[in-house]
């Protein structure tokens, strides 16, 4: 997963094949369509590992069905069989546009090493920083952010569409929110944690994952070092360390460390107890890659519009701490 993907430009492409005169404006054909979405997801750390579901429209629902409660009974136990039917839900998604864009001075293109094939390494970074935005989104995408002409990129990116965090701040059960109070993740914040998952859902737990910082990830293998056994030594020497409680931990470089948790405390960060399958990237394979020639100006200008949504598929199953602080002491309920 963490191979360097490249795609020459040319495969995107669907009118004709780039050279020193010509650049095509194209709608991406559904294959190249996919090709330019997996470019992107590989080049991300927690998107490519959630649940990415590709559409053809702006707007949709999926169906699901849910099992909540008991199906089996004795075969004696009653007259006549009972019978039981599923609970159905959905999943709502509607697509919100993005846009990317760069501009290129000729003489660039003319006097670089690579000459016109830098347009295809261009866009391949392009891609790949595209994947990077797109993470920042799915993670703290919020509404609630004013964006505008005057306004931060930052805003102008995470203020069109919320985000899983914003989803989440919104649907997990109280129950299964615990407040860390500025307290830095410990064992017992993990514990606490793992034991409020509900019934109903730990025979999934071979599936749940802890989705945490690079600060609240190295805070555990930091925790670990201090052990004089051969985990330690492994902690310390190779990084490679077990999950607390048997879970996986997975390290998200763009995860928040820089949330006000209490008493003035800005370093703070959440962590969030799910199934990574839980957590839904929707894209619409309705993608634009188009190059203007501006001559006035001698470059050219390259924009990338594309459509994405973030969902969760089941709030419930999802156990989250808030107010973790990377400098506090440590949690002890």
């Amino acid at each position: 997963m963490d191979q360097q993907i490249t795609l020459p430009l040319d495969q995107l492409m669907s009118k004709t094949q780039i050279d020193d005169t010509s650049l095509p404006n194209s709608v991406l054909n559904r294959q190249q369509a996919n090709r330019f979405i997996d470019l992107v997801i590989n080049s991300s750390v927690l998107v490519r590992q959630t649940r990415t579901i590709r559409v053809d429209h702006p707007k949709g629902e999926i169906n699901k069905l849910d099992l909540g409660t008991i199906v089996t009974e004795g075969a004696n136990a009653v007259s006549k069989p009972t019978t039981r039917l599923p609970s159905e839900s959905i999943v709502t998604y509607d697509m919100e546009k993005y846009r990317s864009a760069f501009d290129l001075k000729t003489d660039f293109m003319e006097d670089n090493i690579e000459r016109a094939s830098v347009r295809d390494t261009l866009l391949n970074m392009f891609s790949k920083r595209i994947a990077i935005d797109t993470e920042l989104a799915a993670i703290e995408g919020d509404q609630s952010l004013t964006t505008g002409d005057n306004q931060t990129a930052e805003n102008n990116l995470l203020g069109i569409n919320d985000g899983w965090m914003k989803i989440l701040d919104g649907r997990v059960p109280a129950a299964q929110n615990i407040d860390a109070g500025g307290a830095a993740a410990s064992k017992k914040l993990y514990f606490d944690m793992k034991r409020a998952i509900p019934s109903r859902f730990r025979v999934a737990k071979p599936n749940y994952v802890w989705i945490v910082s690079s600060g609240t990830f190295d805070k555990w293998m930091l925790d670990w070092s201090d052990r004089e056994t051969i985990g330690g030594d492994g902690a310390l020497g190779t990084g490679m360390v077990r999950g607390p409680w048997g879970i996986p931990m997975l390290e998200v470089p763009l995860f928040p460390e820089d949330l006000s948790c209490g008493s003035g405390c800005t370093d703070g960060s959440q962590i969030w107890l799910t199934p990574l399958t839980n957590l839904l990237y929707f894209v619409q394979r309705d993608i634009t890659i188009e190059f203007d020639r501006q001559p006035r100006n001698d470059s050219w200008e390259v924009t990338i519009h594309f459509r994405v949504d973030f969902e969760v598929e089941d709030s419930n199953m999802v156990v989250m701490a808030d107010n973790v602080s990377l400098s506090g002491s440590d949690y002890t309920g």
